[in-house]
């Protein structure tokens, strides 16, 4: 794999790789994503700002199964576990290389390393930018700098900010609204050492004056201020509104007028002006909601303003400048009010009262439906005085509002919509009073309709008849009548009314057809007359059908003096009509009483269509096959003959014996009516004879057979796996005997099988032939093949072979391929076995790492280059030169400089160096060990002494992660041997230094003895002491003891019971715990006093770092107890037992319990108490 540096972070991004192949999960560690973009690649800098300090960002890649790695954050004090290809942030507190001594917890291998360097964070401020002279309230653009790199974790939380100093670099104060401005480069967490900026605005309250500017940082424990910028100017800000004089002539209310202003000084950024409306007297009006940031404001004035001289002035929004009021005149738009109202009839003309407000003469245009306004229905009237009258021609009650007044207008400010009030005019509808009719009537009849008005209508007024329903109902109400102007209607009684006596008779206005015109409807209240109906019922009569073609006789009805009719009841017949046989048809009768002919009744008379001849196919069966007639339509029969015989409902038999053909004939029968029929043919065919074969020639191996023949109709081929879709081509690509058969198939009969054999000789084996490798240039070499009757192709199929090799050219780069076979005594050729000729050109030089490091003693793989094959290597330890990489030894500090060339063929690459730098390991660091600790001592961080960055281990092995510092715990005792190495600046590791820590126990003192004695008998008195020796105290003969054993002992001969005690136990750790004093009770035997037997105990093994094993016994018979105490005095296990003669055992296990001294006692009531001490490891 090889990577190009590109050009924009060639100094931020450098990508090491290995070119071997992996062998199980890898990792690979970049500065950034090696796909992405190289302006979002980490660029190795860190700053920091007193023990703050910045993410480094690594890009890492896990491949090969590798699913997880661990890696410690120093800054963050914890170790983080990364689990997937991308970035993951560490937080360094100082420079470091991150590679694979830094990965913890992975076992694959890891290549690429990512170098930190860790720098203190400054600020240097560029320019405030400001061109000649800045006013409070503008907004400055400050440019900084702080170099490359990635900012504390506080301050990219905190962000930037802009202070603003005197002109002697004196802080007066923040600038307001700091934000910085970032780029792709210059981001709010890092920076690519480019020009930064940030915006900020000066306080409204600075003082004019020369000042400067800084850049500092916020949300850090220790700030960073940065450098002072040059000097500028900031000066009064004047600010003024002039607003221009407005014309004298008055503005009407509603209308929009444009004021016209001027400013002085410099508003602030986003600055809008307005315009106040106030009374001449300067009370305020309103505030117009209109806004601009540049001159003029354009407002409207409130269409409800009074008329009269009022002011204008303009003011800031951001601050509290105006402007000089200026005098605007507004003429407010006249009014009209409407009222009165009152009751009139329909048609009449109402009064509505009007007061107006403005300038005379006024203009109405109204709503008025007088005839003669038709089609508009609009009147329009002038008036001098603010009060006046109309008197509008109203056919239904209205109220009189602002809908009815079409337009208003006065001479001041025109067109107005300031329309209120209103009136109510009551209309009183018409009676139109329609007659009744005393008589029945046939439906048909003619009849002539009075009717009366109460009041009269106008004479465009048309009058029209309706009849309801049955019931008296006209809410489906149809007309009888065309239209009138008077009295009577003459209309025609529909002549399919039913008969009935509860019709009415209604006579209506007819509703305008124009738009816009008179609904007189609205205007009338109808009155409706009677009128009684009277007719003979239908005659009864019944439906027909028939099969087509069938034979049909006349109609007939139930009835009296029987009129026939057409469909539709239109056109009358003389008499009962035949239908037709060949299409259905529809007539209608009445009949006639007392001369008043009855409703019509409807004879439908409906064909049934024959069923078409049934689809039925023809049979065609092999001779001795199996097949019947049959068909699956319902309601078949069956005929011997075309024409007549007897039908049956099954099939005549089929004979399948004797080739020739028979014919049936079928019908079917649907909705009572029978198809013709149709001729279902049966063929036998009989069985054609086996197609004629004749086996084919031989065929070579690998050479293409010709298809298989044979002599036939529809051939149909088979192999040994069954029937195949076509003709046969013998498979030739293994040698053998091959079998086929073939049938011929006539009138869809098959016929037995012809075998056929096709036999495939043996092909030899390819010849043997080698490729063959030159360079441009050389000269060609001839094609050789090892084998029998050798011809040699350009292609690896077709053309014509040759028994001389190829020829072909060295000039330039090119791979030839030719192809060789060999030919047996049978004629049979192998198949074609490639030979290449490759023609390269000298290959380029190999790709390597031009410069490696690697400290001493470390272990190192051969070197390697691109590509990997076909090398040549130069260099120390080599003798001349070798296809084998060389190894470097780093036992001593050194530098090897090896060169590598690429072979290809006779032609080799130039050469490519590599120096390869063994650094010298670093000295081990020098400690002080022991450490020696105690028990409940504050907790201390170890210790040692070196140049480069220390390294703690657990082991001597180093196995396992390395810890930046140790921190000793002294809850508890032990003993714990560290290793500290130093790592230089190249990350070469030392030797490793032991310091061994020791936390020592506070000293105790446990004082035992024989406990009793008799008098004249030597005793020892014991002191067993734990902690870490040496031991100082004083004993109970005030004897200033010092002692390295953990048991002292001294001889006693006491003369009397006496208690010992020791004081001022000391050691290491200090003052120690004394845990008894001992009493010895000394006994005077009498003189006939009987000898006590002994009492014999042994503890085995003593120390022990498990189970004690107790072994007693006693002469007399007497009760034994046993006790095993801690050092604290505690009674952790007692036993009783029965002494006899015999010696007993009893097992103490002390496995669970603490190291440390325990006593073992065995109290007798006659030989006293006997103690041990057991030492537990």
């Amino acid at each position: 794999m090889q990577f190009v540096l590109k050009t924009l972070w060639a100094t931020a991004l450098l990508i090491v790789s290995s070119a071997l192949v992996a062998k199980g999960q890898s990792l690979a560690l970049y500065y950034g994503d090696p796909n992405g973009r190289p302006e979002d690649a980490f660029d190795g800098n860190v700053f920091r700002s007193g023990t703050e300090y910045g993410d480094a960002s690594i890009y890492a890649v896990l491949s090969n199964g590798a699913q997880s790695f661990q890696i410690a954050s120093p800054g963050e004090n914890l170790t983080k576990t990364v689990t997937s290809t991308g970035y993951f942030t560490i937080r360094p507190t100082s420079s470091i290389v991150i590679d694979r001594t830094r990965i913890l917890n992975f076992t694959g291998s890891v290549t690429g390393s990512v170098s930190i360097n860790v720098k203190t964070l400054s600020i240097s401020t560029i320019s405030a930018n400001v061109a000649t002279e800045a006013v409070p309230g503008s907004t400055l653009t400050i440019t900084y700098t702080t170099g490359a790199g990635t900012y504390p974790v506080g301050l990219a939380a905190g962000k930037f900010k802009a202070q603003l100093l005197d002109g002697n670099g004196i802080l007066y104060g923040d600038l307001s609204n700091s934000e910085d401005q970032y780029t792709d480069g210059e981001k709010f967490g890092s920076s690519r050492g480019g020009i930064r900026s940030i915006k900020a605005t000066i306080p409204a309250s600075v003082p004019p004056g020369t000042y400067r500017v800084r850049v500092v940082t916020q949300g850090l424990i220790s700030n960073v201020l940065g450098t002072a910028s040059g000097t500028f100017v900031i000066r009064t800000n004047t600010l003024g509104i002039t607003a221009g004089t407005l014309a004298s002539a008055p503005v009407c209310a509603g209308n929009t007028v444009s004021i016209p202003f001027t400013t002085t000084g410099s508003f602030p950024q986003g600055n809008q002006f307005r315009v106040r409306l106030l009374t001449l007297n300067g009370t305020p009006v309103q505030d117009f909601t209109e806004t601009s940031a540049t001159s003029p404001i354009r407002v409207t004035i409130p269409a409800s303003l009074a008329g009269g001289a009022y002011q204008l002035l303009v003011f800031s929004t951001s601050t509290s400048t105006v402007s000089a009021p200026n005098l605007i005149n507004i003429r407010a738009r006249p009014t009209l009010m409407l009222s009165g109202g009152g009751s009139i009839n329909a048609g009449a003309r109402a009064t509505v009262q009007m007061t107006f407000t403005g300038t005379p003469p006024w203009s109405v245009g109204f709503v008025d439906y007088s005839p003669d306004l038709a089609p508009t229905y609009v009147r329009t009237l002038s008036f001098s005085s603010s009060n006046g009258t109309i008197n509008p021609t109203l056919f239904s009650s209205s109220t009189i509002d602002r809908q009815f007044i079409k337009e208003f207008s006065d001479n001041g400010c025109g067109t107005s919509d300031a329309i209120t009030g209103s009136a109510f005019v009551s209309v009183t509808p018409i009676t139109v009073t329609t007659s009744s009719l005393s008589e029945a009537y046939c439906p048909g009849s003619a009849i002539s309709v009075p009717f009366t008005v109460s009041s009269p209508l106008p004479a465009d007024a048309v009058y029209r008849l309706q009849i309801s329903d049955s019931n008296g109902n006209f809410q489906n109400a149809q007309f009888i009548s065309v239209g009138a102007r008077t009295s009577p209607l003459s209309a025609t009684i529909p002549q399919s009314l039913p008969a009935g006596t509860g019709y009415k008779l209604r006579v209506v206005l007819l509703e305008p057809t124009v738009p816009g015109a008179v609904d007189y409807t609205k205007a009338t209240n109808p009155v409706p007359g009677s009128l009684i109906v009277s007719r003979p019922n239908a005659p009864g009569v019944t439906d027909v059908s028939f099969c087509q073609g069938a034979s049909l006789s006349q109609l007939t009805a139930t009835g009296t003096s029987l009129t026939w009719y057409s469909s539709g009841g239109t056109s009358r017949l003389a008499g009962a009509p035949i239908p037709p046989n060949d299409r259905s048809s529809q007539y209608q009768v009445s009949q006639t009483i007392n001369g008043c002919e009855s409703a019509l009744a409807t004879i439908t008379v409906s064909i049934k269509a024959l069923p078409p001849a049934p689809t039925v196919s023809s049979v065609a069966i092999c001779q001795g096959g199996s097949g019947q007639f049959s068909t699956s339509i319902p309601g078949a029969l069956w005929y011997t003959s075309g024409t007549g015989g007897t039908p049956a409902p099954q099939p005549p038999l089929l004979n399948s014996q004797n080739p020739g053909s028979q014919t049936v004939y079928v019908s079917q029968t649907i909705n009572g009516c029978e198809s013709p029929r149709t001729a279902v043919v049966a063929i036998v065919y009989p069985i054609p004879p086996a197609p004629a074969v004749q086996n084919p020639k031989e065929v070579c191996q690998y050479a293409t057979a010709s298809p298989l023949a044979a002599t036939g109709q529809d051939l149909t081929w088979y192999d040994q796996s069954g029937k195949l879709a076509g003709v046969p081509v013998p498979e030739t690509s293994t040698a053998g005997s091959k079998s086929y058969s073939v049938t011929q198939r006539i009138n869809g009969c098959e016929s037995p099988r012809s075998l056929v054999e096709q036999v495939v000789r043996a092909a030899p084996v390819n010849p043997v032939a080698s490729s063959i490798r030159l360079c441009v240039g050389e000269n060609p070499r001839s094609l050789t093949a090892t084998g029998t009757a050798i011809r040699w192709y350009s292609n690896g199929t077709g053309g014509t072979g040759s028994p001389a090799p190829p020829g072909y050219f060295t000039d330039v780069a090119n791979v030839f391929t030719f192809y060789v076979t060999q030919t047996d005594n049978n004629g049979c050729e192998s198949q074609r076995q490639p030979v290449s000729v490759s023609v390269v050109a000298p290959p380029s030089a190999p790709t390597v790492t031009a410069n490696q490091t690697v400290c001493q003693f470390a272990r190192v793989n051969p070197l390697s280059a691109l590509p990997a094959s076909d090398l040549i290597w130069q260099g120390p330890g080599i003798a001349g030169t070798t296809g084998v990489a060389p190894t470097p030894s780093t036992t001593e500090p050194a530098t090897f400089t090896y060169s590598v060339a690429q072979r290809a063929g006779s032609c080799i690459s130039a050469y490519t160096t590599i120096l390869f730098t063994v650094r010298k390991t670093p000295e081990a660091p020098k400690v002080n060990s022991p450490a020696a600790f105690c028990i409940g001592q504050s907790s201390a961080t170890l210790s040692a002494t070196g140049e480069g960055q220390l390294r703690w281990y657990t082991n001597a092995g180093r196995i396992g992660p390395s810890l930046p510092q140790v921190l000793v715990n002294t809850q508890q005792a032990s003993t714990t041997t560290y290793y500290v190495t130093q790592t230089d600046a190249f990350n070469c590791e030392s030797p490793g230094s032991a310091l061994t820590v020791r936390v020592s126990a506070k000293a105790t003192a446990l004082l035992t003895g024989d406990s009793v004695i008799y008098a004249g008998d030597s005793t020892a008195i014991r002191v067993r002491l734990t902690g870490d020796g040496p031991w100082s105290f004083t004993n109970w003969n005030s004897n200033a003891i010092n002692s390295s054993d953990s048991i002292y002992v001294k001889w006693e001969k006491p003369m009397s019971t006496r208690t010992y005690t020791i004081t001022n136990l000391t050691s290491a750790c200090g003052k120690g715990d004394i845990l008894n004093s001992y009493r010895l009770s000394v006994m005077t035997p009498l003189s006939n006093q009987a000898s006590l037997e002994p009492l014999d105990v042994n503890a085995y093994p003593n120390p022990t770092t498990g189970s004690v094993t107790v072994s007693w016994s006693a002469a007399m018979k007497q009760e034994i107890r046993l006790q095993m105490i801690n050092a604290q005095g505690q009674l952790i296990r007692q036993i009783t037992r029965q002494a006899t003669s015999v010696s007993q055992t009893e097992p103490f296990p002390l496995g669970s319990q603490p190291a440390g001294t325990y006593i073992l006692r065995v109290i007798t009531p006659k030989n006293g108490i006997v103690t041990r001490v057991i030492v537990k490891q």
